[in-house]
């Protein structure tokens, strides 16, 4: 075809994608960080969007993605699971947590339960916790979320998530792991800012997200090992991660049974700067990612170790049921 036409034939197909998938586009801009690259995608999907509202084409594309398995009225962040199996409770004679003296002993018929919560590092950290703990013994979910934090409730509301993991899976142990995502204004869970980021109310309102996180978690009588973020590579944004690890730091230690983990200072050179790489004995091993922020295979193995450890000094986590 001459140049001209195949143009148009562009142009006719993108636009025709536009219009189907408008409804799919906006609701994952509105789900994007702050910023004027999230309000000029807004401001072009919107009319687009209620055109094809209009015209009834969503039904068509929402059919589509419900036979791909998804479902287009869900958050963006994706929805908690709980896991199916039946949960003892103290009526059917296993026992159920208590805020005092050392974690229960767990018995192969009532393991003990174990959470983990947060974003992308979570998501790794709840792997290799599955493998630091004895199976036998330690029931773990994993309920780590990518992109997720506590400033966008409207992209993932974790004190939602975190009151039914309290109600339904009942919980002992509660590993966190969150705020990498959290460089942005607080939202509502309906989109409203409250809390713009860079003003001197966004640290201690954003204190309060985590002492209430905290709360809901040990709420029934769970203990949490809150993992702090570690060092990472890019030096723009390491004064706002450590202003975060000490805000966690100091949350942890207005609630009872929250214990805090210094990430950072675990994995970072003696004199506090990033390091991709740890030194075991006479070995050193590369533990980061390409990415400067997140944990390969080892590194994540070395943080459940070192955060499982931190739950047997804290809160008398058995021996029985770490793996050997």
């Amino acid at each position: 075809m001459p140049a001209g036409r195949v143009f148009v034939v562009l142009l006719v197909c993108l636009s025709l994608w536009t219009l189907l998938f408008a409804p799919t586009m906006k609701r994952a801009a509105e789900a994007s960080p702050q910023g004027a690259r999230r309000t000029a995608a807004l401001d072009v999907l919107g009319p687009i969007t209620a055109i094809s509202d209009a015209l009834q084409v969503t039904r068509v594309t929402d059919a589509v993605e419900r036979a791909l398995g998804r479902d287009p009225d869900a958050a963006p962040g994706g929805q908690i699971v709980i896991p199916p199996e039946p949960i003892p409770s103290s009526s059917g004679g296993g026992p159920t947590p208590t805020a005092k003296g050392p974690i229960r002993v767990p018995t192969a018929t009532d393991k003990l339960r174990v959470v983990v919560v947060g974003d992308s590092l979570a998501a790794g950290l709840g792997t290799y916790l599955e493998r630091v703990l004895k199976p036998s013994l330690v029931r773990v979910s994993r309920q780590g979320r990518i992109s997720t934090g506590l400033s966008r409730p409207d992209y993932f509301n974790w004190f939602a998530a975190m009151r039914l993991i309290v109600d339904n899976f009942d919980p002992d142990l509660v590993f966190v792991m969150l705020g990498e995502n959290d460089n942005q204004s607080l939202q509502t869970p309906g989109g409203q800012t409250v809390v713009p980021i860079g003003t001197a109310a966004w640290p201690p309102a954003y204190e309060r997200r985590v002492e209430k996180l905290m709360r809901i978690a040990t709420s029934k009588g769970a203990r949490v090992v809150w993992a702090g973020l570690p060092n990472i590579r890019d030096e723009g944004r390491q004064d706002l991660v450590q202003r975060q690890n000490v805000m966690f730091a100091d949350a942890a230690s207005h609630v009872k049974d929250v214990a805090f983990f210094d990430t950072w200072t675990a994995f970072s050179t003696p004199n506090g700067s990033y390091t991709a790489y740890y030194r075991n004995g006479d070995t050193v091993e590369l533990i980061r990612e390409s990415d400067g922020i997140h944990f390969n295979s080892t590194g994540y193995l070395l943080l459940a170790r070192r955060a499982v450890d931190l739950a047997r000094t804290e809160f008398e986590l058995t021996s029985r049921a770490i793996a050997s």
